[in-house]
């Protein structure tokens, strides 16, 4: 905890324990604080090992120290080059401490955030990121020529600050390469397929690869996990589904080459061509949020936003519009509805730095900061509910004609993102949250626990759906796998679907027979339908065989379904009409 003391045997005080930065593996991360015998303090990044077994604690500083003299001999510019001790566990100042001995790795305290979390919210743009990139591929390029690896390269090992100077830290894998590895190393989401051996000579193809990850968290921020196995076909169909061209989707995944020889190296030359692809990048306007809402007369009113904010197509558009200006920038998550006797359209979007903005015909307004994932529907009481997770907890807003909109925390439930909203009856809602790569099920203000459904793993998006055998859940994995689940009490596994084809989208709603389900991706849009007839079985459609990255689906006040898709960049619409057969929906052209 802060303020407790710790340093070798023969001077325990000499640090102070400020605060928690984080934990990886079998290691905690402090910020904490030096003071000399001269009385001048100096900030330092302390790594905590936990270990108690006192052989393996002086292994790993053995190992340390080793890494330490190698480091500092290379002397590679913007390595962050940690010195070590072994000490007594932290303790009160005054305190006895403890008789066991803990190892402590001390780094200079770098002002800046791990690379991840930069990328979220900077706000240089693409120029920006070309730069930390360049930088980053300087000093990997650095320690390669002299013949060394990192092995250990991952967003949280990569300092950003507010000015994009990179700094590379956390050296305990640096190893040259005429010795052979006595551990292996495998940070989840940035390895490449080619496994290193015990016993084995480490490569630079491995730092190359993850270099390659890093180049798509830059690029694509809010993305989760990349599946190391095939792992250049899903950054190309995510970056050009993010509105980025095929010769810098191409670029980006030199890198992710499943053959090591393939990888560009050095890394100088490839981060330079990526800087003037994206200084003359122009975002292609995308689609990033998707709503479809039947009006009175069931005519679809589609409610899109992107890197553009938000705008309105459809048939049911005409006397329907939002302001154009002074509301949200780039939006990442959107939900609307018809709210109150008179069908006013409100909609809730999410932008890029995670404020939740509030827009109605008479203008947008800033409703809450610091919020993540966004769902809601207009329920019984015809108010829009909108969930969405702040500060670990989940958080409602609620909008109703003539009334101010009113902010709730809801505890019991841990939650990073908020994923899918569904009201079961009046005022009772069931949510689908995500809380460190779980997804829970649950119902705020039941007194009951989050149920977890099926095992943890990234995930894209999640739906839920109400039905006759209770309520349905889809989750989308980063992979492009889903899972269909009952939501329950009890631990849902959930059973695949979508016959092994990768998705990008997913939509979900409970009509007549059983929840329909919208999936988009590389193969175009399907729907997964009911059972019906003398089947016993879902059935597919697809309306379209062409790219699709989003889809939406909605349900009529005459009970008739539709169906909206981003194909290709362009919006598509599909209804059924009276005899519920699915019809393409022409959509009026000009603004």
């Amino acid at each position: 905890m802060p303020g407790l003391r710790f340093g070798p045997e023969f001077d325990p005080e000499q640090y102070e324990l400020l605060e928690f930065h984080h934990r990886g593996g079998e290691a905690e991360v402090w910020r904490a604080v030096r003071t000399g015998h001269n009385g001048i303090r100096e900030l330092v990044a302390a790594k905590i090992m936990l270990e108690r077994d006192p052989s393996e604690v002086r292994r790993w500083l053995g190992r340390w120290d080793d890494v330490s003299h190698n480091a500092h001999r290379l002397g590679v510019t913007d390595l962050v080059v940690p010195s070590f001790l072994l000490g007594p566990s932290p303790h009160r100042p005054g305190a006895a401490p403890s008789a066991g001995l803990l190892g402590y790795q001390i780094s200079p305290w770098v002002e800046g955030v791990p690379l991840h979390t930069w990328a979220r919210g900077q706000r240089g743009g693409p120029v920006a990121l070309a730069e930390v990139l360049v930088r980053l591929c300087r000093i990997v390029d650095e320690l390669h020529r002299k013949r060394w690896v990192h092995r250990d390269i991952s967003p949280a090992n990569v300092l950003v600050d507010a000015q994009g100077l990179v700094k590379l830290i956390d050296l305990t894998f640096l190893a040259p390469l005429d010795h052979t590895l006595t551990v292996a190393v495998f940070t989840p989401g940035h390895v490449p397929p080619e496994a290193e051996q015990v016993g084995g000579f480490p490569t630079t193809a491995k730092d190359l690869f993850a270099v390659g990850t890093l180049a798509r968290t830059l690029l694509l921020p809010d993305h989760g996990r990349l599946d190391h196995r095939l792992a250049a076909e899903q950054a190309r169909a995510e970056l050009l589904a993010a509105g980025y061209g095929e010769e810098l989707a191409r670029w980006a995944c030199e890198p992710l080459a499943r053959e090591p020889d393939r990888r560009p190296a050095p890394l100088g030359p490839w981060a330079a061509r990526g800087r003037e692809l994206l200084r003359t990048h122009r975002p292609v306007a995308r689609t990033t949020g998707l709503a479809v809402l039947p009006d009175r007369s069931g005519r679809p009113l589609v409610v899109t936003a992107g890197a553009d904010g938000t705008a309105l197509a459809g048939p049911g558009r005409p006397g329907r519009r939002l302001p154009a200006d002074q509301g949200p920038g780039p939006v990442r998550e959107l939900a609307a509805g018809w709210v109150g006797h008179q069908g006013e359209l409100v909609v809730c979007a999410e932008d890029r730095s995670g404020t939740l903005w509030v827009g109605t015909a008479a203008g947008w307004w800033e409703a809450a900061r610091g919020v993540s994932g966004l769902a809601g529907a207009v329920g019984a009481a015809g108010e829009l509910t909108v969930w969405t997770a702040s500060a670990g907890a989940v958080r409602s807003y609620r909008w109703a004609p003539g009334r101010t909109l009113t902010g709730q925390e809801h505890p019991g439930c841990p939650a990073d993102r908020v994923l899918a909203a569904e009201e079961e009856r009046p005022g009772a809602w069931l949510l689908l949250v995500e809380h460190r790569e779980r997804v829970l099920g649950w119902r705020p203000g039941s007194g009951e626990p989050p149920a977890p459904l099926g095992p943890p793993g990234a995930l894209r998006a999640g739906a839920l759906a109400r039905g006759s055998a209770g309520p349905q859940a889809a989750t989308l994995r980063t992979d492009g796998s889903v899972q269909l689940h009952t939501v329950g009490s009890a631990v849902s596994a959930g059973t695949e679907i979508g016959d092994g084809e990768p998705a990008l989208g997913v939509a979900m709603i409970g009509h007549r027979g059983g929840p329909t389900i919208a999936l988009a991706g590389a193969g175009g849009v399907r729907l997964r339908l009911p059972a019906g007839g003398a089947s016993r079985r879902p059935r597919w459609w697809r309306p379209t065989l062409r790219p699709a990255t989003r889809v939406a689906l909605a349900m009529g006040d005459d009970w008739r379904l539709c169906l909206a898709a981003v194909v290709e960049g362009e919006l598509q619409v599909w209804q059924e009409d009276p005899a519920y057969r699915w019809q393409a929906v022409e959509l009026p052209e000009g603004p």
